[in-house]
């Protein structure tokens, strides 16, 4: 039987390691609507939905395991079999398995071909689950998609949330639109318009006024295609869109160049996150809001084609996802779609990653686990990140409103983050988030530093705390949120909860994040 403890959170830092300063509980930035439980979320590889969930009658319990713990804490994500491979989708209504991949002798996936018991094993996921039906718009084919949409509908109406028309069109052959936006748009409309028909009339049918606009990439492209661009060409004038979606990579192991840059240093540096957030994401997610609408972001990670091994699969990613999906809260994101699945050959011809030799996936080194057994990642489980995600849901639960909070003095604002969660009124300060992004490696040989955070007159907190030996940490066994571990998917060790007295300060080590609830 699991144990809850109570410990001291007496402070943990003495000497010049420590940097003493205050934390002011004034935000920086607007307060945030409420957070729906549908905040964190998942977009997983649709060719690779077997390895990941299995079949309807043999389910990989691992993966549902981890669902099970956000969904115990309050979080219900909501599911999009989306990515590339979505463009590669034909549904045959005679097909036993849920997925079949047809691959050239690379490896590469051109064909995704899905049967009924992928929508089955919809049944599988925790009760209150939700999905976002994906129709390949890739193939340039209604019929194609709309057979798609027509199976989801008829297996699946009541879990479906949202239907979206192909990924990333910023990646599509230029042939196709020749850069063109209005190009894009019409036909965009064109097919809407007769897959809703096809469904039950173009105003009443299941799919109308459901739909996600846009989903494509912050790449620069001859496309312009994001949220910006697309609503005043008029994506949005017979009333079909339900969220603007758009794709979040700011590093990418696709080519040399880019792969360089995928550092755990630079992926961790606080002030180039917002930087991209603000610049690349927020004009397409101002406009939405303008327009009254919602917007998400649909898919993304820490480093596109698949991650990079020795960043993405330590600790580290840990840190950057919970500030980044944090960094998007503040900015009302709806929802935020972390995205899993394995190398894809077709994607890009210099990128760092491969399948394994004998034809196995190579799973994406930033996924929250290797869901199977694998020649490429050795044995399934759980990633260093997926505490990060217990850290969000627990953050953001009964509709957290939250804000930025300035840096304190004496802390470079590119190593530190920290965030106030207000009740759903927005009146007081129920939590903070601090995350300590200054980095602490395996091997160091200076003591571990940290901050110790005056939080000025309090009655007394609780704290939980996301940790690991060191930032580049790639054992999971050895991260811990709250005391426990989740390296084989159950929870190990005790629960440790700490307390802080009325008044007492907060410490936070380098490499570190913590979740502050006040009493």
């Amino acid at each position: 039987m699991m144990k809850s403890i109570t410990i001291s959170a007496a402070t943990l830092l003495t000497g010049a390691s420590a940097v003493n300063t205050s934390l002011s509980l004034v935000p920086v930035s607007p307060i945030s609507q409420p957070h729906v439980p549908q905040f964190v979320s998942y977009s997983f590889e649709p060719a690779f939905w077997v390895e990941f969930f299995g079949e309807p009658d043999a389910p990989r319990n691992l993966t549902y395991t981890l669902l099970n713990h956000l969904h115990e804490r309050g979080g219900r994500p909501i599911i999009r079999a989306g990515g590339i491979t979505m463009d590669s989708m034909i549904f045959d209504p005679s097909q036993k398995a849920s997925v079949v991949r047809t691959e050239n002798s690379k490896g590469g996936i051109y064909r995704t071909t899905i049967g009924p018991a992928f929508y089955r094993s919809w049944d599988n996921f925790p009760e209150g689950t939700s999905f976002v039906s994906t129709l390949n718009f890739g193939n340039n084919s209604v019929p194609i998609a709309r057979d798609l949409a027509l199976a989801s509908n008829n297996l699946q109406k009541d879990k479906i949330v949202h239907y979206e028309l192909g990924n990333e069109p910023t990646n599509y052959p230029t042939s196709r639109w020749q850069g063109s936006t209005k190009a894009y748009v019409d036909q965009w409309l064109s097919f809407v318009g007769q897959i809703n028909k096809a469904l039950g009339g173009n105003r009443t049918g299941h799919s109308s006024g459901k739909w996600w606009a846009s989903s494509a990439t912050t790449d620069i492209t001859p496309l312009k295609v994001r949220p910006a661009d697309l609503i005043p060409a008029g994506i949005n004038n017979t009333g079909q869109v339900s969220q603007y979606s758009i794709h979040s990579y700011a590093f990418a192991t696709c080519d040399p160049a880019r792969e360089r840059l995928a550092t755990i240093p630079n992926i961790l540096n606080h002030t180039d996150l917002l930087r991209y957030a603000d610049h690349e994401i927020y004009p397409s997610a101002k406009l939405a809001m303008e327009q009254k609408g919602e917007w998400v972001i649909g898919e993304f990670n820490s480093i596109a084609c698949s991650g990079k091994p020795g960043v993405s699969d330590s600790f580290a990613q840990a840190l950057w996802t919970a500030d980044v999906e944090l960094i998007y809260g503040v900015r009302n994101a709806t929802s935020v779609h972390l995205h899993q699945g394995a190398t894809l050959v077709f994607q890009s011809n210099q990128q760092l990653n491969t399948p394994g030799d004998d034809g196995t996936p190579g799973f994406s080194s930033y996924s929250l686990l290797y869901p199977i057994n694998s020649t490429k990642r050795g044995e399934a489980r759980v990633l260093p990140v997926f505490v990060s995600q217990l850290l969000v849901v627990e953050a953001l639960r009964a509709g957290g409103r939250i804000a930025a909070l300035k840096t304190p003095l004496g802390v470079a604002e590119r190593e530190f983050s920290a965030y106030a969660i207000f009740d759903a009124a927005g009146t007081r300060v129920k939590r903070i988030v601090v995350l300590n992004l200054k980095l602490y490696y395996a091997g160091q040989q200076e003591p571990r530093g940290g901050v110790v955070l005056d939080l000025g007159a309090h009655k007394g907190a609780t704290v939980k705390r996301m940790t690991a030996p060191s930032v580049d940490e790639k054992d999971a066994a050895k991260v811990t949120w709250a005391g426990q571990s989740f390296k084989n998917g159950a929870a190990l060790g005790d629960l440790a909860v700490e307390s802080l007295e009325a008044g007492e300060k907060l410490s936070v080590r380098d490499s570190e994040a913590v979740l502050l609830t006040f009493e």
